[in-house]
């Protein structure tokens, strides 16, 4: 039994432990204050709790709290309230009574925001970490989303109890909720991990595992002083880790900014928005501006369902898209909603109901917002679930493509593309099974008519076979969708009425599935020729192959700067005279002139600029006064774009061929870029010269060094690896020497 189980067990046991605590003491809802002449005088009453709903009012006296004086009961002590009771005495003028509280005190309010609601959200957040488990049962990101899960499970049920003073419930409240932010980080840490794609230091995460667990001690210690209370120290703390996870996510934005995992990030955010902005729209905005929530914050508090929700979501599928289009759909929906809801307030306050308070009109807004917006997504399932069933318009089989077609270039396996084109058919056609066959002479899964399926087998053998062409007989149907390697599939369903397809719902059959074979046949292509590259690697004449891609690369590089000189370096020069012919011109209007000077320098800017890339990308001291002067001018930009010095020497004794000229070119400028990204070096040594019938280049910085086993994983970047690679398809051979921290040298030898 593994760490992961046993923390869900663990959980479970404490979940139920605080679920019969949470039953067997109803919220009292008293608060109370002592009066100059010692008298215990209730002072609040909460709007759910079992005070209010039985006749006890503000300013009434405590006399007893079960049967003792009121400030001898530890919740008046501690907290000015009066909890986990039996029974109250109050007496209101000459009028005394005492009330007994049990179990069964509890309101309908009471048993859904306290019981019923914190209750499923654990539930939920147990079947979630139990479907992660069998999912991904050895994946970092999913073990730390269950303890994620199981704790919000664990602080939302505590806090029930901690808002009835239970010394045991308010101690595993503050202990889960410190734990919280940490965990959500770690989570966040651990999935763009594994994606190769994190932002940010895991220092950060255990840093703020290390702040919370201090803020946890302070909120212990601040029980016993007057001046800090507890509910302080978890706010200061809730908004500082809110303000860190929130900074972090915003880095990750810019970071992935054109990258499909940045909607990973949006829809972190999103669940943050979506759990976290009604407590602080609908209640702690109301309470701080007039003193009234909207909503109450036991129920704001339930759009914690978000949360579970979406980080599932990322857990079980790595199709983002979707994320995507939920996100602009929600945004689509919630302008309209947004729009439709004030204009219904507007219309009740004017000719339905007059209201001069705003706390009236906010709620109104609020529900109608809510209502709106869920009958969107009710009419968007239900046009989904019985369009099938309806008179089936022309758009609903474009707009049918449009989403498969979508879907499948987001498809990176068969398998995946199948269920797409499956899944596509349960949603707009009214069929009961569907499946994939590799021979129509295999039985099938489910029930059939057998006489049925004969008279479509018969139809198979007497056509040649057509992708996409639809062959039925009854309530059975049947689509070729291909041949993949030396394997057939068929695509074979079973409707749940007899009724033979009409000629739109043909034509749309045919072209999805005629979509799925070609996304089906381009990714077998893809996944042979990437198989070849590599066996070609393996080989011996990986060399050639190596040499190939890099003499294409130059040549590309070599058309830009051509297109780079030709047409845009003369089109800003052309514009330059024009300006000169400006500036000659007499000019009455002195701003005018200035004007025309700032225009200039800039073009003049433009040009330098322009003139660099082109020298980057392909020197033209190279080609017209040979590599030792390409060298000299390369080393010279070097010289005053950084403060590193570079002691060099070329020595050359013999014509080199025009590929080993740029390929030493390019070693040197991408050691010369490495150095001031990475190396962290003051002195570069470079010497190249040519012996034993072969050009060799020594380089040698003190600076930082390099970890070698990096060199075997180019991560997306040329550099040391792209050197090596290079080096190889020219035949040489390239030896690097280095330790972390202690500089670093490589020599290279490539056959004349």
């Amino acid at each position: 039994m593994n760490r992961t189980v046993i923390a869900m067990i663990v959980a479970s046991i404490l979940a139920l432990y605080l679920t019969i605590l949470n039953v067997k003491h109803p919220l009292i809802g008293i608060g109370v204050v002592e009066n100059k002449n010692g008298d215990i005088i209730v002072n609040d009453l909460y709007e759910f709790g079992w005070a209010k709903k039985h006749g006890i009012h503000i300013h009434d006296q405590v006399l007893k709290v079960d049967g003792k004086f009121p400030l001898s009961h530890f919740t008046v002590q501690k907290y000015k309230t009066i909890e986990q009771a039996k029974a109250v005495t109050i007496q209101r003028g000459n009028q005394i009574q005492t009330l007994a509280i049990d179990y069964q005190a509890h309101g309908t309010e009471q048993w859904l925001y306290y019981i019923i609601l914190p209750t499923c959200f654990f539930l939920f957040a147990v079947r979630l970490s139990i479907f992660l488990l069998r999912l991904r049962p050895d994946n970092n990101s999913a073990t730390v989303l269950i303890y994620l899960l199981l704790s919000a499970g664990l602080c939302y049920i505590s806090a029930s109890l901690s808002a009835k003073q239970s010394l045991f419930g308010r101690q595993i409240f503050s202990g889960v909720f410190f734990m919280l932010p940490p965990l959500f980080l770690h989570f966040v840490y651990n999935y763009f991990e594994n994606e190769k794609k994190v932002w940010f230091a895991k220092k950060i995460v255990f840093s703020l595992y290390g702040f919370n667990f201090v803020m946890f001690v302070a909120s212990l210690i601040s029980l016993s002083f007057r001046s800090i209370s507890e509910a302080e120290v978890l706010l200061a703390t809730f908004f500082i880790n809110m303000v860190i996870i929130l900074a972090l996510l915003g880095k990750g934005l810019v970071y992935l900014k054109k990258d499909e995992q940045q909607n990973t990030v949006k829809g972190l955010l999103l669940a943050i928005g979506l759990s976290a902005a009604p407590f602080v729209l609908f209640y702690s905005l109301p309470v701080l501006i007039i003193g009234k929530w909207v909503l109450p914050a036991e129920l704001t508090v339930s759009f914690l369902f978000a949360l579970p929700i979406v980080f599932f979501y990322l857990m079980a599928t790595d199709q983002l898209f979707q994320l995507q289009f939920s996100i602009e759909r929600l945004k689509y929906f919630g302008l309209f909603a947004l729009l439709l809801s004030f204009f219904m307030m507007i219309v009740y306050n004017q000719w339905i109901h007059r209201s001069s308070k705003w706390a009236e009109l906010v709620v109104l807004f609020s529900v109608v917002y809510i209502i709106v917006l869920a009958t969107f997504y009710i009419k968007e399932w239900l046009d989904r679930k019985w369009r099938a069933k309806l008179r089936m318009q022309k758009y609903f089989y474009q707009e049918s493509l449009y989403r498969i077609s979508e879907q499948l270039k987001k498809q990176r396996t068969v398998e995946g593309a199948m269920y797409c084109l499956e899944k596509e058919l349960h949603e707009i056609l009214d069929v009961e099974k569907i499946e994939v066959m590799q021979s129509i002479n295999e039985p099938l899964s489910f029930e059939y008519n057998q006489a049925h399926w004969a008279n479509i087998v018969k139809k198979i053998n007497g056509a040649p076979l057509s992708i996409g062409r639809v062959m039925e007989h009854r309530s059975l149907f049947v689509l070729f969708i291909g041949s993949f390697r030396q394997t057939t599939l068929w695509l074979v369903g079973k409707k749940k009425q007899p009724i033979y397809f009409h000629t739109e719902q043909k034509d749309w059959l045919s072209a999805i599935v005629y979509y799925t074979s070609m996304t089906m046949e381009n990714m077998l292509k893809v996944e042979d020729l990437l198989k070849e590259l590599d066996r070609l690697k393996e080989k011996e004449h990986s060399i050639s192959f190596t040499r190939l891609m890099f003499q294409w690369s130059e040549r590309e590089r070599k058309k830009l700067a051509i297109d780079l000189h030709d047409i845009l370096l003369q089109d800003l020069i052309l514009l330059r005279r024009k300006v000169e012919n400006l500036l000659v011109q007499p000019l009455y209007v002195e701003d005018i002139q200035k004007q025309l000077n700032d225009i200039d320098e800039e073009i003049l800017n433009v040009i330098d600029v322009t003139r660099e890339i082109c020298h980057e990308l392909r020197p033209p001291f190279l080609s017209q006064m040979g590599l030792k002067q390409a060298i000299t001018q390369l080393i010279d930009r070097f010289h005053l774009r950084t403060n590193i010095k570079v002691e060099w020497n070329v020595h050359i004794q013999v014509k080199l061929g025009e590929e080993q000229e740029l390929a030493m070119y390019r070693i040197i400028q991408e050691l010369l870029n490495n150095a001031v990204k990475h190396s962290q070096a003051s002195t570069i040594q470079l010497v190249l010269d040519t012996q034993d019938e072969a050009v060799q280049l020594r380089y040698v910085d003190d600076g930082i060094g390099i970890e070698m086993e990096k060199l075997n994983h180019h991560n997306g970047n040329l550099g040391l690896f792209g050197i090596k690679e290079r080096v190889q398809g020219l035949g040489g051979t390239c030896k690097i020497t280095s330790s972390h921290g202690s500089g670093l040298e490589i020599r290279i030898t490539i056959p004349l």
